[in-house]
């Protein structure tokens, strides 16, 4: 009981003060991620130094486990390669997304605060939709 309610306390700090939210300008890939049942609107930008993702921002509205989510990814993300930013993508994916994700490696750090709703079906859609938007991203740097 105590754990959930660190995570719950981590996903509020995300949602109320999040990391890496603002100008996508100059990215040097930008995806989005809509989600109409709930309003969730979400941009992701990739600032690359070579392989090596430098920093990624993301800017849109959403609700609080979408902009929690998105906020979590951003520093989960940036400074890793484009190769492990896909892997972690690919672990959320099966951790919360894919099935019921009982068999999957959950993710380190503070990324374990997304637990918290791994037990809601419906929400699922607002913690991957930011992770979709990245993987899409990350896609659109290996086509240019």
């Amino acid at each position: 009981m105590v754990t959930d309610e660190l995570y719950k306390e981590v996903l509020l700090e995300h949602f109320r003060h999040p990391r890496n939210r603002g100008e996508l300008a100059d990215a040097d890939a930008v995806c989005r991620g809509s989600n109409p049942r709930c309003g969730d609107d979400i941009e992701v930008g990739l600032f690359l130094n070579g392989n090596i993702l430098e920093s990624v921002r993301f800017r849109g509205r959403g609700c609080s486990l979408c902009i929690a989510s998105a906020s979590l990814m951003t520093e989960a993300v940036s400074g890793r390669s484009c190769a492990e930013a896909q892997r972690l993508c690919e672990q959320m994916w099966s951790w919360f997304g894919h099935g019921d994700g009982a068999d999957a490696a959950a993710p380190h750090g503070e990324l374990q605060g997304l637990a918290a709703v791994r037990g809601y079906p419906a929400r699922r859609r607002c913690v991957l939709l930011a992770w979709q938007a990245l993987s899409d991203a990350l896609t659109a740097t290996r086509a240019d």
